[in-house]
């Protein structure tokens, strides 16, 4: 039979033990969920408010002034939702040293600046990457079309198939 101080002791311990993990789960989901809203939301916030403003330019100012705050209010909702759940995910398959590492990485200014032409809808790399995209798009509609047979002409900016060349007869 244990004797209670021998318990107590054992429990204390335990208890060190949970609490020692929980804050190593709070500082892997605290430095996950600074990862996320340094990168994830912030291009989700960026790429949301440019699409907004272009929906709503077509509107009176009057109807954009009263669709813009429930759009926020949505928008702030959704983003807090993916902010908590990658968090969440983040933290649990990174320890705090590659989080740590990862942080260190979304900080440096050259990388930022990267992303930052990277999400620059008005610089060339945008320009090169969505002519790019389309063009596989077109070429993966295309295929799709030719194997349908349905006769469709393929879609703008991409050359109709051309027929492969008859086979040379055999010389005698």
């Amino acid at each position: 039979m244990m004797r209670p101080l021998p318990r107590l002791v054992a429990g204390l311990a335990l208890g060190l033990v949970l609490a020692g993990a929980a804050r190593a789960d709070d500082e892997r989901l605290t430095l996950a969920r600074d990862i996320v809203t340094k990168t994830v939301a912030r291009n989700l916030t960026q790429a949301f408010k440019q699409a907004e403003e272009k929906t709503l330019a077509s509107l009176s100012a009057e109807q954009a002034g009263k669709m813009r705050p429930e759009l926020d209010k949505t928008f702030a909702q959704e983003r807090d939702t993916l902010v908590d759940g990658l968090s969440k995910e983040y933290a649990q398959k990174f320890d705090a040293a590659e989080l740590k590492r990862l942080a260190g990485i979304y900080d440096d200014p050259v990388y930022q600046k990267f992303q930052a032409l990277n999400a620059d809808p008005t610089s060339m790399v945008t320009t090169i990457t969505k002519d790019a995209v389309t063009r596989m798009m077109n070429l993966l509609s295309l295929a799709a079309m030719s194997q349908q047979g349905n006769g469709q002409t393929p879609p703008q900016g991409v050359p109709a198939p051309t027929p492969a060349p008859a086979p040379a007869p055999a010389k005698p």
